[in-house]
């Protein structure tokens, strides 16, 4: 997931809560290594996530980090620096990823981080020419053996609550906005997590529900609920499309009482735009005095 900004102006206010309950007193790598001064991994693997019948293209690629002081927290983006020179003859720069494993790395690969990257492929609206991201493109190509540099990490809001144990989770993705949450769920597991938690991923397409398989895994759990909304292939009774906010609002039977729970927090991530209509569903579901406790505890980050 490349990510642009980090909070939307409608939870501005939620800069305040997040810093001074998740960042202080807390160490937290950040920008051990720069632009100037990269990480060079090595690619130990990739893989494509889509299906082959997917119309979308996404990746999950492994960076080995042996040898380097590279460390992160899950919820944290790592900076890829694409080789060559863009069309002025200045090296590219950097683009920002989602990191999607656990702080420790990617299972077998115990000095490593993982990305999870849509292949973006758009054609000039203007002259019709078919355009490739650079960053984007040059990440999915990546080969086992290959080098990547890389900066970061970076981002010292978007993370679980050093006191996990004692909240209960509602995670709210899209598209490869689920990275992040790839990582939190496997430290929450691997921490023998007890408390709720909620996965809520939107997507266009069956053939598009990344990481599926593994987040299936986690069924035994008796208190992991995961729920996808296929909007180019599911309706609503009306025939409208199928969105995140329209299964939290299917569920509010159960996620009502969680959300009166004040130690429960509640994660966004993916497209910028996708926090209106969590927000709008939210309002109609809520009390006005519940949705003014609750948008106090959300944490945003969208693309």
């Amino acid at each position: 997931m490349k990510v642009k900004c980090q909070f939307s102006i409608l939870n501005y206010q939620l800069f305040f809560y997040d810093v001074r309950d998740f960042v202080m007193d807390r160490k937290i790598p950040l920008n051990i290594y720069k632009i100037s001064s990269p990480c060079v991994g090595t690619v130990l693997e990739n893989k494509k996530l889509t299906q082959p019948s997917s119309p979308n293209d996404t990746h999950h690629v492994v960076v080995g980090l042996e040898g380097s002081s590279y460390t992160y927290l899950e919820g944290q983006s790592a900076g890829v620096l694409p080789a060559g020179m863009d069309e002025k003859g200045k090296p590219h720069a950097v683009r920002l990823y989602s990191i999607a494993s656990h702080r420790s790395g990617e299972k077998g690969y115990p000095f490593s981080l993982s990305l999870c990257v849509k292949r973006v492929v758009y054609q000039n609206p203007q002259t019709g020419q078919e355009k490739r991201g650079v960053g984007s493109n040059y990440t999915c190509d990546l080969k086992t053996g290959d080098s990547v540099k890389l900066t970061g990490p970076v981002g010292n809001r978007f993370l679980l609550p050093e006191n996990f144990q004692e909240h209960h989770f509602i995670f709210l993705a899209t598209g490869t906005g689920i990275a992040p949450f790839r990582g939190m769920l496997a430290h929450l597991f691997q921490n023998h997590f007890k408390n709720e938690i909620w996965l809520i991923f939107g997507t266009p397409y069956k053939t598009d529900v990344l990481y599926e398989e593994e987040f299936g895994q986690y069924r035994s759990h008796p208190n992991f609920h995961f729920v996808t909304a296929i909007s180019r292939e599911e309706k609503n009774k009306d025939g409208s499309k199928v969105y995140v906010q329209h299964r939290i609002l299917e569920h509010q039977a159960k996620l009502i009482p969680l959300l009166r729970e004040t130690n429960t927090l509640l994660y966004i991530c993916g497209l910028k735009g996708m926090e209106k209509g969590i927000h709008e569903a939210m309002q109609v579901m809520c009390p006005q005095e519940l949705y003014e406790q609750v948008r106090k505890r959300i944490l945003i980050e969208v693309y």
